[in-house]
């Protein structure tokens, strides 16, 4: 049904390990004879490997969709999206509706993510083959989950990268209508007004919820310092569970706008929250850090390619050796990085430097990768950009 792609053993062997990625140098068939975006059937050596996506202008010309032999319509999204709707409800609490649905290649199908906020859906596609089938996809989303909305997220860059041009003006709204772009929502009980239409990511910073909990769990009495806090996901968490205060630290003022209405909507004292704009170095650099007894590390990405990852290590290494030197003795340090160009082993050599650095006994409590709604695969380090480190200074 679909054209055949060879490519070489070195491929094969990578692919049968199970990294979903072919590169282009290891295609063997002339790339030109195919479209964007189009659904392959892989060989090599004549043996049937499995079903991708093509994106024949791209390094990474081939993402895998299966080891089987699919046919990539309608029905085929269906099945994938009910598989996911069974497991994503077995490991989600019920007081928590804003979750990740999709993510990608670690839920077999490669360059999507979707969101669920509510009964309303937020996506973004990352590879020609998803845009390609993009309208069939929105329909088993529909058919599957039933939103009041579908809100496209991907921006203009990722779609020039994926090489898919189009002379029409993108639909933000794919599906239904929004009464807002800001609505409630919750996590564990605790109660967020969320953006999904201008907020950060697709709206909140899911990954970080298995990290909100266990910082929950340590913050009873505690004094909490929050830095790059967006609108608050570890401020409410330490509120939740009685800490003395919070104190949280951004550069966007809509964003703490939003979280001390967030503070207001779990009914917190509002004495209990302190915010302050300001750049997290600049705070850091300049502020007393042994009145908090918690401080949370969690800055946005510092990089998006290879090219920028020593200028990444290097803000990490600052901001972690900054904090672990001035601290007071029993500190907790929840510190993490979502840059995906510095990986885990690379990450956990920053934190060791810092602690080197710092001249002081640190002990790592907990070790943390992405939660449970967002599942990785072995052989392909790429899931697993968020990495975390419960530190407790001595």
């Amino acid at each position: 049904m679909y054209k055949k792609l060879e490519i070489n053993p070195s491929a094969r062997n990578a692919l049968q390990s199970g990294h979903p990625w072919i590169f282009s140098g290891k295609v063997l068939s002339h790339l030109a004879d195919y479209e964007n975006g189009e659904v392959v059937y892989v060989y090599c050596e004549g043996k049937f490997l499995g079903t991708g996506f093509v994106s024949p202008n791209n390094s990474i010309c081939v993402r895998m969709i299966s080891r089987s032999r699919e046919v990539v319509e309608k029905d085929f999204f269906i099945q994938r999206f009910l598989q996911l709707k069974s497991l994503k409800q077995r490991v989600l609490s019920g007081e928590t509706n804003m979750y990740r649905f999709c993510f990608s290649e670690a839920d077999f199908v490669p360059g999507l993510i979707v969101d669920v906020y509510g009964k309303n859906l937020v996506i973004q596609t990352n590879s020609a083959g998803v845009m390609k089938n993009l309208n069939v996809i929105k329909d088993a989303l529909i058919e599957t989950l039933n939103p009041s909305a579908i809100i496209d997220r991907t921006d203009e860059d990722t779609y020039k990268l994926e090489h898919f041009v189009s002379d029409k003006p993108r639909e933000r709204v794919l599906h239904g209508s929004l009464d807002s772009d800001i609505m409630q929502l919750k996590e564990n009980g605790i109660l967020f007004y969320v953006d999904i239409v201008n907020g950060h990511k697709t709206g909140f910073y899911l990954d970080q919820r298995e990290n909100r909990e266990l910082v929950g769990k340590i913050s009873s009495g505690k004094r909490i310092l929050n830095l790059c806090s967006y609108t608050g996901g570890f401020t409410l968490y330490g509120l939740k569970n009685n800490a003395d205060f919070a104190v949280s630290v951004d550069v966007s003022s809509k964003a703490l706008s939003l979280l001390s209405r967030n503070v207001e909507l779990n009914g917190f004292k509002a004495e209990k929250s302190v915010t302050v704009k300001a750049d997290m170095f600049d705070f850091v650099s300049n502020e007393d850090l042994e009145k908090y007894d918690i401080v949370i590390v969690d800055p946005p990405a510092f990089a998006k390619h290879v090219s920028e990852s020593k200028q990444a290590e290097k803000a990490y290494k600052f901001i972690n050796s900054a904090v672990l030197k001035k601290v007071k003795p029993a500190t907790f340090i929840l510190t993490s990085s979502c840059t995906s160009v510095v990986n885990a082993d690379m990450f956990s050599e920053i934190i060791e430097k810092s602690i080197r650095d710092s001249r002081r006994n640190v002990k790592i409590i907990k070790k943390t990768f992405l939660p449970s709604d967002h599942p990785s695969l072995f052989h392909f380090i790429e899931t697993e950009y968020l990495k975390s480190f419960l530190l407790y200074a001595l």
